[in-house]
């Protein structure tokens, strides 16, 4: 329970919550839409620019059936009063740091042929693969920088489980639940 004067906690809300929000089918819309309705109004919530790009790249897609689709963005952002976070020199700085962490952990730093994109990165010996991609990496750049609590469905239990080896954390909850 939250102490009076004590600040609220800055929820970074990741793309696979924001989908759920449009998507009216889903059967976890109902669950994630009561945990916004229960939170305090003055409650800080927020989504990093590279979900709205991700958000983006399915409107320019243009679903059969959804030519509406960047207004159905535009609203859900809206109507649940989600500030859009830029991605800033110090978000970059951060994630050059989460990076180049993941780099290190995957054998990937200082190999002239490494691969680039970390969804193709693999652990040298056991071949388990990091099992994110760079738009995670950015959205956990963006909670960590903040001390935003990431709301996500996704584990992206590699990244946090290299950054918790090396003693940094990420604050992570799922709404979706």
């Amino acid at each position: 329970m939250r102490e009076e004067g004590e600040p609220l906690d800055t929820y970074l809300l990741d793309t696979n919550h924001v989908i759920a929000l449009l998507r009216k089918n889903d059967t976890r819309r109902v669950t994630l839409l009561a945990k916004l309705a229960a939170m305090p109004p003055e409650s800080p919530l927020c989504i990093a620019a590279v979900t709205l790009a991700e958000l983006e790249v399915g409107c320019a897609c243009k679903e059969v059936g959804r030519p509406d689709a960047q207004a159905e963005v535009r609203a859900a952002i809206a109507n649940n009063k989600l500030d859009v976070q830029s991605f800033t020199k110090h978000t970059a700085a951060e994630y050059g740091e989460i990076k180049a962490l993941l780099m290190k952990r995957y054998d990937r730093a200082g190999r002239k042929n490494a691969a680039k994109w970390p969804e193709a990165w693999t652990k040298p010996i056991t071949g388990e693969q990091l099992a994110a991609d760079e738009i995670d990496l950015m959205i956990v750049s963006h909670a960590r920088e903040r001390n935003l609590v990431l709301v996500s469905d996704d584990a992206m239990s590699r990244i946090v489980d290299a950054l918790a080896a090396a003693g940094v954390s990420v604050r992570r909850e799922n709404w979706l639940s």
